[in-house]
């Protein structure tokens, strides 16, 4: 009992279910949220199939985490048993979960633990996504099978919703639109981008594009590096950074020398220096064959880095083509290599690009509004609000 009678009422427990602990789209949205959140309306605690280092950064902000030992494959009684454990123990108001596996384990255990709400988060498209065709066929099914039993289904952009809404068969009235946002002054490098040039041992007149993603099928790297060669032809000294580690690295320096790019591909590794990294970046590649709305897009456009995507997912709720980017069609190494020699030959329009997709990122990609945005759908659907249709919120 505080002043005057009145009464102190406890922060709301979000208990979120991650997809993994590693390091992509929906961890980078977890940890983003994780700094943002209200914390005197609510409280976050993080469930995590595995260690990783979303964990220790999740730990760094003092986020609570607990590991549920969700298996690579769909069909685990024991999983769904540990889960359903977990909530019955800590009780949240609200379970909100990431990817396809854990939005069908957080579904059923949420029902079987009488959790109030249940919210499912999708990043983006299992029918684009690099999984087999028959993976892909039973995750589609289980998410349609179990929708009914989630109060909301949140998809980071309009794309992502159209799909769940066309393609997945999920009820207009589960979804609803809270786009990805991030805190652009936040996003800032420490170091001039003269000083990362002499630390990556590049000359001053070295013409640097890269990309800053995980090494994936999914984004697309090996079409980028079948870009390259037409790329160098024409400008001697182009050089790529190619951000980020993953499972395909190997492979993809294989190709790099096979294609006559060693000296021109500088291969970081994972880093914690991105901002640097991308600042000194001429432009920026984004070659995926699918996204839902890309953190390292708004984080590039941010930094007024000029960008070359592809037309998939969320991109072009991103970038006007021609305005605040370009847009190429995904796998197409030709339109890719065209698009960045238009970017180098004009520096001038380059920049001017870059610099209407940076106020475009800060006015319209906010990540205060989309903290808002979902902190909206948490007070609605607390409210009893879950039976009627989904608002289309945007940040």
């Amino acid at each position: 009992m505080g002043p005057a009678g009145a009464v102190s009422v406890q922060p709301v427990l979000v208990l979120h279910l991650a997809g993994s602990a590693g390091w992509a789209g929906g961890e980078a949205y977890l940890l983003k949220l994780a700094s943002a959140l209200d914390r005197d309306r609510f409280t976050l605690a993080v469930a995590v199939p595995e260690p990783g280092p979303l964990v220790e950064r999740l730990h760094a902000l003092g986020i609570a985490t607990y590991h549920v030992p969700l298996a690579d494959r769909l069909v685990n009684p024991r999983a769904l048993v540990v889960l359903v454990r977990l909530f019955r123990s800590l009780r949240p108001a609200i379970v909100q979960s990431h990817g396809a596996r854990s939005n069908v384990y957080a579904r059923l255990a949420g029902r079987l633990a009488g959790v109030p709400v249940v919210l499912s988060t999708v990043h983006n498209s299992l029918f684009d996504y690099e999984v087999s065709p028959g993976r892909r066929r039973a995750y589609v099914l289980a998410e349609r099978l179990t929708s009914a039993l989630a109060d909301r289904v949140i998809a980071v952009s309009t794309a992502v919703a159209h799909d769940l809404v066309l393609r997945y068969g999920i009820a207009a009235s589960k979804v609803v639109t809270v786009r990805n946002g991030i805190a652009a002054d936040a996003f800032a490098p420490a170091r001039p981008p003269a000083l990362v040039r002499d630390e990556l041992g590049l000359h001053r007149d070295d013409r640097l594009i890269g990309v800053a993603a995980r090494m994936t099928e999914q984004k697309g790297h090996r079409v980028l590096l079948d870009a390259l060669p037409s790329v160098a032809a024409r400008f001697p000294r182009m050089r790529c950074l190619l951000i980020g580690d993953g499972p395909l690295r190997p492979a993809l320096e294989t190709r790099a020398r096979a294609l006559g790019l060693t000296e021109r591909c500088r291969f970081t590794g994972a880093r914690d220096d991105v901002a640097d990294l991308l600042a000194a970046l001429e432009l920026v590649v984004l070659p995926s064959w699918s996204e839902g709305l890309s953190f390292a897009l708004l984080e590039a456009m941010a930094l007024g880095r000029p960008v070359v995507a592809t037309h998939v997912g969320g991109n072009p709720e991103v970038i006007d083509h021609d305005r605040t980017g370009l847009l190429v069609a995904p796998g197409d190494a030709t339109a890719l290599a065209g698009a960045i020699q238009r970017l180098l030959e004009c520096p001038e329009e380059a920049r001017a690009m870059g610099a209407r997709g940076a106020a475009r990122v800060r006015a319209e990609f906010p990540l205060g509004g989309m903290v808002r945005s979902l902190e909206m759908v948490y007070a609605s659907a607390l409210q009893g609000e879950v039976a009627k249709p989904a608002p289309s919120v945007k940040n």
